[in-house]
């Protein structure tokens, strides 16, 4: 229910950005709203946003705009780490899926690049 969620968010999002960016975004967005539906209360439950000054170590981070606060999700319990974790690594692979799709278009000859 959350994948599909983020899923749908994902393919309206702009396709040159990160996808591990438009994820912090809609967390961000989820969490910076009162819940209207199953998908944001189970986010609100199970995950936390925390200013910090940086990105730091943290894998996932939001900067809200240029010299802004960066922000960093952090589980409440050990399902919100698993549902993190999840989301994480489907922004991953959505990513992966992408380099594929370019890489399968691209011949061997595009490489090759003449010196004059």
């Amino acid at each position: 229910m959350i994948l599909e969620a983020f899923a749908e968010y994902l393919r309206q999002s702009d396709p040159e950005a990160p996808a591990t960016v438009i994820l912090a975004r809609w967390l961000w967005e989820r969490l910076s709203m009162p819940p209207e539906n199953n998908v944001d209360r189970v986010i609100h439950c199970e995950v936390s946003l925390n200013r910090s000054k940086g990105p730091g170590q943290s894998k996932l981070y939001w900067e809200s705009g240029k010299g802004a606060p960066c922000y960093t999700f952090l589980a409440n319990s050990e399902s919100g780490d698993r549902l993190l974790r999840s989301l994480y690594e489907y922004a991953l692979s959505y990513e992966h899926q992408k380099w594929a799709r370019w890489l399968h278009v691209i011949k061997a000859s595009d490489f090759n690049q003449r010196r004059t």
